[in-house]
């Protein structure tokens, strides 16, 4: 059998106002497979790396397009398929298999103090959290991000430019992190370089800004309450960071997740909707469950699985739920997660987002 290559993209090269694209190539060598089959693609993924790089260059307008991904997908030390979940009032992130049996949990002074039910402030403890480019576990806590390379493994925390409580963290392609407030905070969002160096502050036209998550170019879409029980997401040009469109919600919006197919998924009061991100922006799915009071955090999976956390009675002073869906919108696993008092942040091990930093093979 001969060898097994994938096309690298060295260089891209534009001419004239309509930016035609020239691409030079080398092969990195891969692992050969008995099986002539092609791998399945992941939820999100646009085909290959090659494709992923000649549209982001063909679609700038005039940001930086050179991504971090390494040349070959990082091994991540966190398991596919585990949920991981941060308890804001625990003080502790949790690891969770796929049946989500409780595998180990951890603390971080910077996560705050770990007490006896209820805990502490849930605005004192762990919130968003999301992968960077090397597979590591980004954890927001209030006046840092700890960065850990397996389950208690901490590689650094890295000072954030203000204190307060950060309830979603993403990685855009670029590698760049985009931070948001959370109930009650204010309209700022963070942006900080690959390496945690403060960028820039941005504003919102509202405040409370509860999720984040971006399309595959690296567009934003940034959830706020209103109160009231009506909510919005901006969607934000990834160059000018300022709104483009505007989307209205009526619920409580907390968690945010792009996925596959130009679509966004969001966690409101009592259940989880769809939402096209185009116009004229319909929701197209909603999911509802007697057991969800309060869904915060969402993610997905390769597979587009939904997954969720219930805050329950809204102040995390009660067991909280695990939910998953298929992407159907049919429950697929649920369960009375008693360890976990006020879940933020979740991910799954393993995930390739549809936009985000760690990009495994």
């Amino acid at each position: 059998m001969g060898a097994c290559h994938r096309a690298r993209v060295l260089e891209l090269i534009s001419w004239d106002m309509r930016r035609p694209l020239l691409a030079l190539f080398s092969l990195v060598p891969l692992a050969c497979s008995s099986s002539s089959e092609e791998p399945a693609q992941l939820a999100g993924d646009t085909g290959s790396e090659v494709a992923d790089s000649v549209a982001e260059a063909a679609t700038d307008t005039g940001a930086e397009t050179t991504d971090i991904f390494p040349d070959v997908g990082p091994t991540s030390k966190f398991t596919t398929g585990h949920v991981f979940l941060a308890g804001s009032r625990n003080a502790e992130v949790f690891e969770f298999d796929e049946t989500l049996k409780l595998v180990t949990h951890w603390t971080d002074p910077h996560f705050g103090k770990v007490l006896p039910f209820p805990g502490q402030s849930l605005d004192l403890g762990p919130a968003g959290m999301a992968f960077d480019a090397s597979g590591n576990l980004v954890v927001a806590g209030v006046d840092s991000f700890c960065v850990f390379s397996a389950p208690n493994v901490l590689v650094d925390c890295h000072p954030k430019i203000k204190k307060q409580a950060t309830e979603n963290v993403i990685f855009d392609h670029l590698g760049n992190l985009y931070t948001t407030t959370a109930t009650g905070g204010t309209n700022e969002i963070h942006k900080y370089d690959s390496s945690y160096t403060f960028v820039k502050t941005f504003a919102m036209p509202t405040g409370e800004m509860t999720g984040v998550t971006c399309d595959p170019t690296g567009n934003l879409f940034i959830g706020s309450q209103l109160g009231s029980g009506k909510s919005q997401v901006f969607k934000v040009d990834r160059t000018t960071l300022t709104p483009t469109a505007t989307i209205p919600l009526t619920g409580t919006v907390e968690g945010l997740q792009y996925a596959a197919g130009d679509v966004f998924w969001a966690a409101l009061q009592g259940s989880i909707v769809k939402v096209s991100a185009l116009p004229p922006y319909t929701i197209t799915t909603t999911i509802k469950d007697p057991g969800l009071a309060y869904a915060v955090p969402l993610t997905i999976d390769g597979a587009g699985n939904v997954y969720t956390s219930d805050y329950e009675n809204g102040s995390g002073t009660a067991a909280a739920d695990i939910y998953v869906w298929k992407p159907d919108g049919t429950l697929k696993v649920s369960r009375k997660a008693t360890e976990v008092w006020g879940p933020f942040g979740i991910v799954i091990g393993g995930t390739r987002l549809p936009c985000g930093a760690f990009r495994p093979l």
